[in-house]
């Protein structure tokens, strides 16, 4: 199976938007890892909700006005690194799409700017315009690389070649000016006709209310596997570099529902039959989510066993206290996870395993559902036992299971790191510009 898997990805590295796709991942890299950063640092030991806030006791000797800017700073340099990285994904991809076609790179990837800037403006009152945060971030990654793509593809076909050496004469910038004109025009028109078809979007909220309907499914007494499918929905879009309707634990999605089980745990001492004993959002936080989507703490563990080369090494360390705390962008876009079919299977399957266990043990009543509130920016792999209010039989399968998840990703991770080895230097992303 491997030896098929590995041939299969070799095929797609040859196309153009994979090989693309590599560039723009390693361009982008560090600012997703700042962003990363930033949120773990707001998230836990910045919030008075924390859990490192908590822990370190900062309310007892820090001053709240300095937290609160500390925060305040944070919250912005996140707004600017994972909160616009679409921005920076649009202008590389479409620049290394033209530059595979020996098309003008620079006059693509501005033009991909401005046309993903044009599709996150949204008609506020009074005639003014708001921008759209969400499809600029982070978790709309993958449609900023597709509008990047489709740009470079359009100076494609609508451009002309571009063999320019690094210093050119002003009277050349001039041609090349008009030369790309018409793929300009004809990229910005279409991105108008797409802008306002997401302002309708936007306007009748229709994506929150799929989300809206996809979180339904996990509330109450709906079938265990629909709500398994829902979490792996999750997990593909983040694979895929979308938001899903579970993503990164980070939505309380079953708020009423959590109550009742509560409120049952406090009246009945922590015994007893609860009335949702399987909400897929608690399930989902509790032992799916151990470092992100696809346990991407299982995986970079597997990462350090796997190899002793000195940039996996690096990668690992400068991901490694972010992941813990369930801030795994860097990781994601660093190693890379994104996109790569390579780690697609058990970015998938594992969760649903860990789930299918947790599952068993909860009808088994070896630990009551984990809906004890838990610190902000708890690590993933202490949830379950923060959430059932101190169960070591809950910590004991999470870490069982850690372990687990480790053992399955070694496989696919050797397979990436002996298809990574075999490709040119240029092709791992090592070249300049």
């Amino acid at each position: 199976m491997q030896n098929w898997l590995g041939a299969r990805v070799a095929a797609l590295h040859h196309r153009t938007f994979t090989r693309a796709l590599r560039r723009t991942l390693v361009v982008i890299f560090p600012f997703v890892l700042v962003g990363a950063v930033s949120q773990w640092l707001q998230d836990s030991l910045l919030n008075p909700s924390g859990f490192l806030y908590g822990v370190l006791a900062l309310d007892a000797w820090t001053a709240p006005s300095v937290m609160q800017v500390l925060s305040s700073n944070l919250m912005a340099l996140r707004a600017v690194t994972l909160g616009m990285v679409g921005l920076a994904a649009a202008f590389a991809m479409a620049k290394y799409t033209a530059r595979s076609y020996q098309r003008d790179e620079q006059m693509a990837g501005l033009t991909a700017l401005s046309a993903y800037l044009l599709l996150a403006l949204r008609h506020g009152n009074n005639g003014r315009f708001n921008l759209d945060w969400m499809l600029t971030s982070y978790g709309t990654l993958l449609l900023a690389l597709l509008v990047g793509y489709l740009v470079g593809r359009a100076f494609r076909r609508w451009g002309q070649p571009a063999y320019l050496p690094r210093e050119v004469a002003l009277g050349e910038i001039f041609h090349r000016m008009f030369a790309a004109l018409r793929p300009i025009l004809i990229v910005l028109t279409i991105s108008l006709v797409c802008q306002g078809l997401l302002n309708l979007a936007s306007y009748y909220s229709l994506l929150s209310q799929f989300y809206g309907s996809l979180q339904g499914i996990g509330n109450g007494n709906q079938p265990v596997w629909l709500k398994f499918a829902v979490i792996c929905l999750t997990n593909i879009l983040a694979w895929g570099g979308l938001n899903g309707p579970y993503y990164n634990g980070q939505l309380d999605l079953d708020g009423s529902q959590v109550a009742a089980d509560l409120n049952y745990l406090l009246t009945h001492h922590g015994q007893g039959d609860l009335p949702y004993p399987y909400l897929a959002s608690v399930l989902q936080k509790a032992f799916a989510n151990f470092g992100g989507p696809g346990l991407t703490l299982a995986l970079l563990i597997a990462l350090i066993l796997a190899t002793n080369q000195r940039d996996y090494h690096r990668l690992v360390r400068t991901n490694l206290v972010p992941v813990l705390f369930n801030s795994d962008y860097g990781l994601a876009v660093g190693l890379p996870v994104l996109l790569n079919p390579l780690y697609l299977i058990p970015f998938l399957g594992l969760p649903l395993l860990n789930l299918a266990v947790a599952s068993g043990l909860l009808a088994l009543h070896l630990f009551p559902t984990p809906v004890y509130p838990v610190p902000t920016g708890t690590p993933g792999i202490l949830y379950a036992f923060f959430g059932t209010n101190g169960n070591w039989w809950a910590l004991l399968t999470s870490l069982v299971l850690l372990a687990v998840d480790v053992v399955g990703y070694l496989p696919f991770v050797k397979l990436a790191l002996r298809f990574n080895d075999q490709l040119p230097a240029t092709d791992q992303g090592r070249e300049n510009g």
